[in-house]
């Protein structure tokens, strides 16, 4: 009952974003066959539905080091209310411990008396009133930025490298999500360290013990002076996290959109591996095999493995939906609180949980930093490394609630089929 505890109350921070990596213990390999999608859900027994070489440490100033982390503090009123845009209060210092509240998104399955009448002709005036959504500026200054990290962490207390980097823009008064993906090898300024993969910033701020959080800390000073989207939480998740969250869930329904080898179950809810091609289609898996699908890149890419990460998103907050996950959550809070690392209180989780449930699944936008935002480039210590080409990336930052939705697809190769 603990293990199922702990595992649900991860649904809503993967319900409005994450996934991580492992690698499999016992793989036995058969020859390469072509599947075909399964047809219909299958019942998982035993599950419940409900380094290159571094440039040496440059100097940098005092406020490099020690940066001044600025939440979001958002006053929760007791019904829905449209915030209009005001400025943002001079920063003052917040302790370490103190989690920043969330404002409270109220269920929206009870329709107001106004919203059961029959629809009448409306004056021109009141209809463009109605119609009109809240405007928002460009950019992630307005929204709560939460930064997901999946682990390849193998033991506690050692150095690790981050393997799944995203970020969450959440934007409760449109009730939106906007996602960027940042592959593993992208060439970045890692303060305090010099320029490096933007994965290793979480192993050398573990290692030296950056002032400013550790790795974490030094992950999110690094996406925000490279980027420019200020960090207020973070959710770091390792692969047992992921998998126990799926099939908690009793499962999940991804969409393969495009042919794709690799080792995979043998069958689904196997943990018997085979080398062997998912032919696209619809495929009912369970923690282990969601797992192997998102990690994936030996016959892909980084890039590629970024937008199935996003997708496999989309699929556990559909079924986290079906669920009804949300009235579990005050009872979990505890339970969970050893399974990952994070800064987010109870108030943040409910208020993150219950949006990411009401969220539709065409308001909730992303891209992954790919080919064409990046350009590939041989270090002079012979590793391959993709550098950002920061005009184009500052440029989709800022439009990203402009973004198709992830469901769109906008980012799949074109010689995969239109299935959607």
């Amino acid at each position: 009952m603990r293990f199922l505890l702990k595992a649900l109350l991860l649904i809503p921070l993967l319900a409005v974003v994450t996934a991580c990596s492992s690698d499999a213990g016992s793989i036995f390999f058969l020859p390469e066959v072509s599947v075909t999608p399964a047809t219909a859900p299958v019942s998982i027994p035993g599950v419940t539905p409900p380094v290159v070489a571094l440039a040496s440490p440059g100097s940098v100033d005092a406020d490099a080091l020690n940066p001044v982390r600025t939440p979001i503090r958002i006053k929760v009123p007791a019904t829905p209310v449209i915030p209009t845009k005001t400025p943002i209060p001079t920063p003052t210092p917040v302790e370490a411990d103190t989690p920043t509240p969330l404002p409270v998104v109220a269920p929206t399955d009870t329709p107001s008396p106004e919203s059961e009448q029959a629809p009448t002709e409306a004056p021109a005036a009141e209809a463009t009133e109605a119609a009109e959504v809240v405007s928002r500026p460009l950019g992630l200054d307005h929204t709560l930025n939460v930064l997901i990290v999946g682990s390849d962490e193998r033991s506690a207390n050692r150095p690790w490298r981050s393997d799944v980097i995203m970020v969450a823009a959440v934007d409760f008064a449109n009730r939106e999500v906007g996602v960027v993906s940042f592959p593993r090898d992208l060439w970045v300024q890692i303060p305090t360290v010099g320029e490096n993969r933007i994965n290793t910033a979480t192993f050398w701020g573990e290692l030296n013990k950056y002032p400013g959080g550790g790795g974490i800390g030094l992950l999110a000073d690094t996406i925000e002076s490279n980027f420019g989207i200020r960090i207020d939480h973070h959710v770091k998740i390792n692969f047992e996290s992921f998998k126990d969250a799926v099939d908690a869930l009793g499962g999940i329904d991804v969409v393969v959109d495009c042919p794709i080898k690799g080792k995979f179950p043998v069958e689904p809810g196997s943990s018997r591996l085979v080398y062997k091609t998912l032919q696209p289609g619809t495929y009912h898996m369970d923690g282990f095999f969601a797992l192997r699908y998102v990690r994936e890149r030996k016959t892909t890419s980084d890039v590629d493995r970024n937008r199935r990460q996003q997708r496999v998103l989309i699929a556990l907050r559909n079924r986290a939906r079906e669920v009804n996950v949300i009235p579990r959550l005050p009872a979990l809070y505890d339970a969970m609180r050893s399974s990952i690392d994070t800064d987010l209180g109870l108030t943040d989780i409910l208020a993150l949980g219950r949006l990411g449930i009401q969220i539709e699944s065409e308001n909730a936008h992303g891209f992954t930093i790919g080919f064409k935002e990046t350009k590939s480039w041989v270090t002079p210590a012979g590793a391959s490394v993709l550098l950002p080409r920061m005009s184009m990336i500052d440029d989709r930052i800022q439009h990203l609630f402009d973004e198709p939705s992830i469901l769109k697809n906008p980012n799949k190769p074109r010689s995969c089929p239109d299935l959607e």
